[in-house]
């Protein structure tokens, strides 16, 4: 490495190194701010806003998949009708691609759009079996929040799932280059082998963009975590829950990064 080289680096170190100077002394007052005020806050907001919470959740998870798959199929099927019309159309009369482009992206919004309801789906059911299953079913009234509770479960999967097998086969006749089937264990798989390099290289960027969110999402629920020792007696478990879930993204990331570099 020539001496011009090793100077920019150090040039580079020395100016990026202020912002972070500035970062971590920041980061240390406002620690020890927290620190001094924790035992105020934990009388004024921590059994009250965890008692609120619980009996917020407690009213409304019985019914929250059930409204929220509503919406969402009820949209879905306007979203998808639309982008079936106007994919025909676009075969009858050869448009521009813009046509089509704009058809791909409603679709893509679409996929979210589900994928949100399903992870949603699954927090209720997980905050229902606590506030209503495992604390036991004393009357008919919960015996009915219960069922009703499956039932928004089992709505939100199976729209989901329905839904997603609409959309990938309408993208499979707009790009017959592209395979799988959603009932496959191995979709992911067989679809990403069938892109092609433009759509792929769309797939890396949005992975590695996933890849840093999800790495300050960790940082920031480890401090949320650290938080809830002192102001909800979390105990040690939501730490270690974030400290897996950092640990499998960065380890996987940098496995797969190895890999790659050896082709």
């Amino acid at each position: 490495m020539d001496d011009n080289r090793v100077s920019e680096i150090k040039k580079e170190d020395k100016k990026a190194f202020k912002g972070f100077l500035v970062i971590t002394i920041l980061s240390g007052i406002a620690g020890a701010t927290f620190s001094n005020i924790s035992g105020n806050l934990k009388e004024v907001i921590g059994p009250n806003l965890s008692s609120l919470l619980m009996n917020t959740l407690e009213q409304i998870v019985p019914f929250a998949s059930i409204v929220i798959s509503i919406i969402a199929i009820i949209a879905s099927i306007i979203i998808y009708t639309n982008s079936r019309k106007g994919y025909e159309l676009w075969k009858e009369k050869n448009e521009d691609d813009s046509t089509i482009d704009k058809i791909e992206q409603n679709l893509s919004y679409l996929l979210l759009a589900i994928s949100i309801n399903m992870i949603l789906g699954f927090f209720f059911m997980g905050a229902g079996l606590k506030l209503l299953v495992f604390n036991n079913v004393n009357s008919d009234i919960d015996s009915i929040k219960v069922l009703l509770l499956f039932i928004g479960f089992l709505l939100c999967q199976v729209s989901c799932i329905i839904i997603q097998k609409k959309v990938v086969n309408l993208e499979k006749e707009i790009n017959p280059l592209l395979k799988g089937s959603i009932y496959d264990a191995k979709f992911s798989e067989k679809w990403f082998d069938s892109c092609d390099e433009s759509i792929k290289l769309s797939i890396y960027k949005s992975s590695y963009k996933s890849f840093k969110s999800v790495s300050t999402t960790c940082i920031i629920l480890w401090l949320f975590s650290i938080i809830g020792f002192e102001l909800w007696d979390f105990g040690i478990m939501p730490l270690v829950m974030v400290t897996i879930i950092w640990l499998v993204l960065t380890v996987s990331y940098c496995i797969e990064a190895i890999k790659h570099s050896k082709i």
